[in-house]
């Protein structure tokens, strides 16, 4: 995939909510396999994305080839634009389905960074064919009770003032 223009160094694209990044992801997988390269790809998407059958058309894929160098992170934070997630379109349970896709799943504390690494561990080691998925359970805004607690976090605008009081809030926590 090199060659494509690259705003953040090693992010090759951004998909975005029409959950065209894990397909994209397949094929580079594909492309890799066909080269016999050894590298992983590495697809992050958002519990909104599960909504869209291009997503599942790739799961199906990626457990279809065998994609053992294919690590998915899926952020879980239970909302979307148009409210709960779960409400906007039931995913759960989510760890077996990918399992039942012929996929290496795990579960964990998304906002936990040691349990992230220790997933992303087990995945890179793991000898199993088959592509790996992290599903990250998070709180959005984790540490912000203020914004923790606002409908809609990642979708409304944080004011100037948030933004000083969020940061007086983590730095507190990082001495305390």
């Amino acid at each position: 995939m090199s060659g494509m223009a690259s705003y953040t160094p090693g992010m090759e694209i951004t998909g975005g909510s029409l959950a065209h990044g894990l397909g994209i992801a397949i094929g580079g997988c594909l492309g890799l396999k066909r080269k016999k390269s050894k590298s992983f790809i590495y697809n992050l998407l958002s519990d909104g994305e599960l909504d869209e059958g291009s997503t599942w058309e790739a799961v199906l894929s990626g457990g279809h080839y065998k994609l053992d160098n294919l690590i998915a992170i899926v952020d879980v934070n239970k909302m979307q634009a148009d409210g709960p997630s779960t409400g906007v379109l039931n995913f759960e349970p989510l760890q077996a389905k990918f399992e039942a896709f012929n996929w290496y799943a795990q579960r964990v504390n998304g906002n936990d960074v040691n349990a992230v690494k220790q997933a992303f561990d087990k995945a890179k080691s793991l000898s199993e064919p088959k592509p790996r998925v992290i599903i990250c359970d998070t709180t959005m805004a984790k540490g912000v009770p203020f914004l923790e607690k606002r409908e809609m976090t990642h979708f409304l605008r944080v004011e100037q003032q948030e933004w000083k009081k969020a940061l007086e809030i983590l730095d507190a926590g990082r001495t305390a």
